[in-house]
């Protein structure tokens, strides 16, 4: 094997990684948006679903 042997399979090597690596952080990253977006804003407070009404008795 001589050093232009090793150089081609390292060069293969790093771009099966990269075309690896590429599909996966595309779907983590729309998993985190899609969960971001779907969550809201929780920095607001919930809003209660019952309200309740002062009566004078």
């Amino acid at each position: 094997m001589t050093l232009s042997d090793v150089s081609l399979i390292g060069k293969k090597i790093l771009v099966g990684i990269i075309i690896t690596l590429v599909p996966f952080i595309i779907i983590v990253g729309g998993l985190f948006l899609t969960q971001k977006l779907l969550k809201g804003d929780s920095s607001s407070k919930p809003q209660s679903a019952v309200k309740q009404i002062k009566t004078n008795k």
